[in-house]
């Protein structure tokens, strides 16, 4: 029993012995001084018994109390610890899986590794929460250099870390690679963008991180062909960056890199364009362009000027027969 349960129960003890001594000292003691009669003293003793027994039976609920609240402690002490080992063994397992999926990136014979063991050990990291192990050894596993994986494995592991909110170092590292590596893709092949930013966006991403994608889509952009397809496709994902952003100067800024488009997407003779499960109205891209405004960082604001009339120039190259009719050119449309 604990010191406090003990307390409990002496202090009810005492209270009883006190009880006891008053009701003699009160009661009993001048009845026996008085003479009283039989009568008297049986009412007397119902009393005192009474209020004993009253006395006992709160001092068995005390001790019952305090128990069930010991017992309870110590239960969930035991969850506790059960919840914090299960967590080890869990962590343990994780770091087990990880160091196997590293030991895939280095041949025991010397030989080159396979890119698709290189790929299926960066996923696998990814998968184990190691999201910013994987996109860390991506930097020299995906360059110009010496590529040991391909662009679309590259972009799934890009995808897995942006996706991982508990890791803003891997978010930002993601969009580091991704805007180094963004003149090499081709905006029209959607395992060329990482999907959680296709057409969407996530406003908690980091402010640099922010930019990075949004630099990493206009360097796609600009270094790929001038069609129809890729005026839909940068236009469709700027719009999703505004949309989803609540920042009225990241709106500011990618609205002046809509504007940029509107003149040819207004040209283009329709007026909607297929956003995922989603319409957007030409109408929606113009209010977008709208919203341009001049940032206060008049260092950010120059870039974006900067790339505002890049984007325009490129812009102004697309013809009305410029459409790209070669197979997987259809998904550009949805």
């Amino acid at each position: 029993m604990e010191s406090e349960d003990r307390r409990w129960v002496v202090s009810w003890i005492g209270l009883v012995v006190v009880v006891a001594v008053a009701s003699w000292v009160l009661l009993l003691r001048p009845w026996h001084r008085s003479g009283g009669s039989t009568g008297e003293l049986t009412a007397v003793v119902g009393f005192v018994g009474a209020l004993l027994t009253a006395i006992v039976a709160l001092v068995g609920m005390t001790v019952t109390r305090q128990s069930d609240r010991r017992l309870s402690q110590e239960r969930d002490q035991s969850e506790r610890r059960l919840e914090q080992e299960h967590r080890d063994e869990h962590g343990r397992l994780k770091l087990d899986a990880a160091m196997r999926a590293g030991a895939l990136f280095s041949s025991p014979t010397g030989e080159p590794v396979d890119p698709a063991s290189v790929a299926s050990s960066l996923l696998a990291l990814t998968k184990l929460d190691n999201a910013d192990l994987a996109v860390t050894l991506l930097v020299d596993f995906w360059s110009k250099a010496a590529e040991r994986v391909s662009t679309e494995a590259a972009i799934l592991v890009i995808d897995a870390a942006l996706r991982s909110r508990q890791q803003p170092n891997a978010q930002l590292v993601a969009a580091e690679i991704l805007c180094r590596q963004a003149s090499r893709l081709d905006s029209c092949q959607s395992l060329h963008w990482p999907s959680v930013i296709d057409g969407s966006w996530d406003p908690d991403f980091g402010p640099k991180t922010k930019l990075l994608l949004v630099e990493a889509l206009i360097n796609m952009t600009l270094a790929g062909v001038v069609n129809e397809n890729s005026l839909r496709s940068v236009a469709v994902r700027l719009y999703g960056i505004w949309h989803g952003d609540p920042d009225k100067r990241i709106q500011g800024c990618v609205g002046k890199l809509i504007s940029a488009l509107t003149e040819k997407l207004a040209g283009l003779g329709y007026t909607d364009f297929i956003q995922g499960n989603q319409k957007v109205m030409l109408d929606d891209l113009l209010a977008a362009a709208d919203s341009a405004t001049e940032n206060p960082d008049g260092f950010l604001d120059r870039l974006v000027e900067d790339r505002y009339e890049k984007l325009m120039a490129w812009a102004a190259q697309c013809t009305s027969n410029a459409l790209d009719l070669n197979i997987g050119s259809l998904a550009t449309a949805g």
